[in-house]
């Protein structure tokens, strides 16, 4: 088991009707939805809910730019205004606790 806890990162529709705004056409954001509809990123392990909620609150910003980024490289692109109030209008956020890693050998970060 991993000292981490995970959320997924789901994209509700009203952020992919911004991201036709930024100039994606949604032949690409399909293409897209089918390879990236849903990210996980591991976060500091929380036993309880409320560390969730805290946790993803205190670490939103990381995780907005990442999306953003992810989607829409240009960043004159993006939002003037990228506040929590935004993020979760347009990210669903599901939370695990646990984290256990099956995998084989250690675990490398890609660059």
């Amino acid at each position: 088991m991993l000292n981490r806890s995970a959320v997924v990162i789901g994209h509700d529709p009203s952020f992919y009707g911004w991201l036709k705004t930024t100039g994606l056409t949604d032949e690409v954001i399909g293409d897209r939805k089918e390879i990236a509809e849903r990210v996980v990123y591991l976060i500091p392990a929380c036993q309880f809910p409320e560390e969730l909620d805290e946790v993803v609150e205190d670490l939103f910003e990381e995780i907005f730019r990442r999306e953003l980024a992810a989607w829409q490289p240009d960043q004159t692109r993006w939002p003037d205004t990228a506040d929590f109030s935004l993020f979760t209008r347009w990210f669903t956020v599901e939370g695990f606790s646990v984290v256990e890693d099956l995998g084989q050998g250690s675990v490398a970060e890609e660059a």
